[in-house]
């Protein structure tokens, strides 16, 4: 495969990923590609742009270290395996009770975190303080935290979260729904008002 080919940007993902193992110039139009999203989510994790510009780093420096043993073939598979390596140094950098609270103490400072702003993590006619919520989100388990962002600021499907984690897509519904519901109590959400992030009650499909 000669690098003119190579920087063809028609070339799909999955071809990419079938030459990444072998090929630099495939890992480097991967990383463009993918960049931005675990760049995304490292933010919306670590809420300090700084700190996740570190981490994203070191996802794809771990990436590249490691992909002569990623076994993958399509566009799918290399994304979970980049979100797994993600969420992994995510959880290293929030495993420290202290660190997590210098990261929401310097992101409220610099204004990342509003008070007033509208999400349905939680129920989607509801106002919540994005600082309380992210308080409220380190109190939970480590898994905990892994499965909610995934799901909602990744926007994983339960079998990819599955896959990612490591875990069975029936386990992580039911513990996707446990977290869901600590973290309700955590802000005082109503019964009543108790809804997915789909619209759906709770319990529905």
């Amino acid at each position: 495969m000669t690098d003119s080919h190579l920087s063809n940007r028609s070339q799909s993902v999955g071809e990419l990923v079938t030459l990444v193992r072998t090929d630099r110039d495939a890992f480097g139009q991967l990383f463009d590609r993918f960049y931005p999203l675990v760049f995304a989510y490292c933010v919306r994790r670590l809420l300090v742009r700084a700190v996740a510009e570190d981490v994203a780093s070191e996802v794809f420096l771990k990436a590249a270290t490691g992909i002569r043993a990623f076994m993958g073939t399509s566009e799918d598979e290399f994304r979970r395996w980049l979100f797994r390596i993600a969420t992994n140094e995510i959880n290293a950098q929030l495993r420290k009770s202290i660190r997590r609270r210098d990261l929401l103490e310097e992101a409220a400072r610099m204004g990342v975190i509003k008070a007033d702003v509208s999400t349905s993590l939680l129920n989607e006619d509801a106002v919540f303080d994005w600082q309380c919520l992210y308080a409220a989100l380190g109190e939970l388990t480590e898994r905990e935290q892994s499965l909610i962002s995934l799901r909602f600021f990744a926007g994983f499907q339960h079998g990819q979260i599955a896959d990612v984690l490591q875990m069975k897509e029936g386990t992580v519904r039911v513990a996707l729904s446990r977290a869901l519901e600590k973290l309700r109590e955590r802000l005082h959400v109503p019964d009543g008002s108790r809804r997915t992030p789909s619209g759906t009650e709770r319990g529905g499909q």
